[in-house]
């Protein structure tokens, strides 16, 4: 394979070059943003932005989470674009209104409890605490924004934790990625883990939905949830819980959901690929034809022919 494309079209692959380098600098920002000083922004100093500017909050949260960041936007212009452009589409202020009328969360009533291996806890995100709300946000340039919510209030999730490296959170995050497989979800279902029971849960309240076996290789896993949340579905005899897939045939099957911070990384790595082979005028022994435009080029960056790597 090789890269020939016009002066033209070279140009654009130098401006996308420069284009992913700047999601690289702003996710790297963000993720230790949210590692590190995710309490950095308090209700006061984002109401007194709010009060005193006539900001909304989400503008406000990204004023102060770029000076975290070190971004002068008053006197660095090239910092003022970049908020701009970036920190302001990331931010999402929620309300637990949102999630008020989670089915899941108005049935199962979850108390802290530890048995064995197993712990149950409640945590909450302060208000202004920053997290992650979902997978970064594509633009149609290869801008990507990292989604970076907050609530004004304090919100509480439960936490169940299985060993000292394993935990699962029933965060907004999971409850918002879940819900496209939710709606396409029929028939005889194929579950791969347990966890709160979730995604179970949910597929269960659909009349569509015939039976749902969940694999769970974690006996002591299991025990805990048949024991303590399984009783609270409403429809517990659609639920089988196995160690191993019975070799049956079905007619829809969940794991853990594609994540587009996968596609993310996938396609930087795509990119810095093609971009050396560019940069070199080499030809490299492949499968795929040789890419003679900027249209070519960025056809292999999309989503449907990542996900066939």
């Amino acid at each position: 394979m090789q890269i020939k494309l016009n002066q033209l079209d070279s140009k654009r692959i130098e401006q996308l070059h420069d284009t992913m380098e700047i999601n690289r600098v702003v996710a790297q920002l963000l993720n230790d943003f949210v590692a590190n000083h995710s309490t950095y922004v308090t209700l006061p100093a984002l109401n007194q932005l709010r009060e005193e500017y006539g900001m909304s909050s989400e503008m406000a949260f990204a004023m102060l989470m770029s000076a975290a960041c070190g971004l002068d936007t008053a006197q660095n212009q090239i910092h003022k674009q970049l908020f701009n452009d970036y920190f302001l589409p990331s931010v999402r202020s929620l309300s637990p209104k949102d999630y008020a009328d989670d089915i899941y969360l108005k049935t199962i009533h979850l108390t802290p409890k530890t048995v064995g291996n197993i712990s149950l806890a409640i945590k909450k995100y302060q208000p202004c605490e920053a997290f992650v709300i979902d997978d970064a946000v594509l633009s149609s340039d290869f801008r990507e924004f990292p989604q970076i919510g907050f609530f004004t209030t304090e919100y509480e999730y439960p936490v169940l934790t299985i060993s000292e490296t394993e935990s699962i959170s029933l965060t907004p995050k999971y409850i918002d990625s879940a819900m496209p497989y939710i709606e396409d979800v029929r028939g005889y279902v194929l579950v791969h883990g347990l966890g709160l029971g979730y995604f179970p849960f949910m597929a269960s309240q659909k009349k569509s939905v015939k039976k749902i076996t969940v694999v769970e290789p974690n006996t002591e896993l299991t025990e805990f949830f048949t024991t303590e949340i399984l009783p609270q579905f409403t429809n517990k005899e659609k639920v089988e819980i196995t160690t191993a897939a019975p070799a049956d045939t079905y007619d829809y099957t969940f794991t853990d959901p594609w994540q587009k911070s996968r596609l993310s990384h996938l396609r930087t790595q795509k990119f810095n690929t093609l971009y050396t082979i560019f940069k070199q005028q080499s030809v490299v022994s492949s499968n795929e034809n040789d890419i003679t435009s900027y249209n070519e080029f960025i056809k292999l960056l999309s989503d449907n022919e990542l996900v066939k790597q």
